[in-house]
């Protein structure tokens, strides 16, 4: 004879027995001191000491970061900075800080170098920086279009003429670049363009990232891009470059080893998915992308990285940042998971336990790196909204380290 008490009871005890194990996770991270530092470090126009080149050219808004720590400890952030606007086409530039030292870990924004360009000649747009560190070298991913183009065309330019849409010719279409670095980010080569090589026949659109590159245990370089893993083979700082077509990827993709050795592709999906897209799979072959109904996402670009494989300093961890909503982006959390395949993010906190003054809305696109102290370091897109959502809302990146345990000790875990 069914029971409606005696199965509500054995459900709340299920219930509770998973909420016991979710509240006591075996990290000894969780029992140190919690460490959160955060503020603007890519500041727009309309802030207070406001970042200009040494040449003294501002930026409207700064936007898409990505961010990479080098082999000796030193810190690269990358981002966009648009020129006039806050929009995706038109005078775009690709720029980076640094940390001065390499055993500044960017605690402070005295840490920092002052803004330099990385590459903005031209009439055009650059953009999606995505870094990967091989050895000494460092190699910059970008993509970039002539900036009388736009995705859909018809957007109007400072000079009051309108954008065409990007076509499938080779001045109106979507280039991928590569520069490179053997200074720790100092200086850069001139970008080249590698379009005919990495990007397939009869495409319009492309965007490569962003984000950022991994090395792979076995010694290869994998970047996101649409559609595809861009494939870094050879010694390093000498590589070859092919690509890995990727059916059903989305149109901006993050990339991570898990710590079973599998590639982990979490990719944005379409507007009406409502959730990230994940593929798991090798150099060689894939896994079908289908939805993660863990990882709710309003359509936008997010980040993964691999902290650590299973160690003595504890579990293996792998962390992803995202806005955790269906429609907003002004709800990030960083989450980790101790799956072998990053199955599940179960663990997490809401940046905005921690806010950080005078930078607006803070979501969007971010970028996350593990510092050589340990720490994880985050870029996040924020938004002042003043003019409503409309061009002239500035935006700009602030810069968040925390550790572990500041994540693991949230009021939301």
């Amino acid at each position: 004879m069914f029971s409606f008490n005696s199965s509500l009871r054995a459900l709340i005890l299920v219930l509770l027995t998973a909420c016991t194990v979710l509240a006591n996770v075996n990290d000894p991270a969780k029992n140190q001191t919690p460490y959160h530092k955060g503020f603007a470090l890519f500041r727009s126009s309309n802030m207070r000491n406001a970042d200009k080149l040494p040449n003294g050219v501002g930026f409207h808004s700064f936007r898409i970061p990505a961010v990479v720590t080098t082999t000796t400890g030193r810190i690269l952030a990358f981002a966009e900075g648009r020129r006039h606007n806050n929009r995706d086409y038109g005078d775009v530039n690709l720029v980076c800080k640094r940390t001065k030292t390499t055993n500044s870990h960017g605690e402070s924004p005295s840490d920092w170098d002052s803004l330099r360009e990385v590459v903005g000649k031209g009439d055009g747009t650059w953009g999606n920086p995505t870094p990967v560190v091989d050895g000494s070298t460092i190699y910059l991913f970008l993509s970039w279009n002539h900036g009388a183009y736009s995705q859909n065309g018809g957007d109007t330019l400072p000079s009051g003429k309108k954008t065409k849409k990007i076509n499938n010719s080779w001045e109106g279409r979507r280039h991928i670049f590569l520069t490179q670095s053997a200074d720790d980010g100092k200086t850069w080569s001139e970008p080249v363009d590698m379009t005919k090589q990495l990007t397939p026949d009869g495409w319009s659109w492309d965007a490569v990232g962003p984000g950022i590159g991994i090395t792979l245990s076995s010694g290869e370089l994998v970047i996101p891009a649409q559609g595809r893993n861009i494939i870094g083979r050879g010694k390093p700082g000498k590589r070859t470059w092919s690509y890995q077509s990727l059916k059903g990827a989305g149109s901006e993709g993050t990339v991570a080893q898990t710590p079973d050795g599998k590639l982990y592709r979490n990719d944005r999906a379409s507007d009406d998915d409502e959730y990230r897209k994940v593929a798991r799979g090798s150099l060689s072959a894939f896994s079908p992308f289908v939805l993660d109904k863990g990882l709710p996402d309003p359509a936008c670009e997010a980040s993964t990285l691999l902290y650590n494989k299973k160690d003595a300093n504890g579990p293996a961890r792998t962390l992803f940042m995202n806005s955790a909503h269906k429609s907003s982006r002004r709800h990030m959390r960083v989450r980790i998971s101790y799956d072998g395949d990053a199955n599940k993010f179960n663990y997490g906190r809401k940046l905005s336990d921690a806010p950080i003054s005078g930078v607006g809305f803070e979501g969007g696109y971010s970028s996350l790196t593990k510092t050589a102290d340990r720490k994880v370091g985050a870029l996040v897109e924020t938004d002042f909204y003043q003019a409503g959502g409309s061009e002239k809302d500035h935006r700009a990146i602030v810069w968040r380290r925390f550790n572990l345990s500041w994540i693991l000790n949230g009021p939301n875990n």
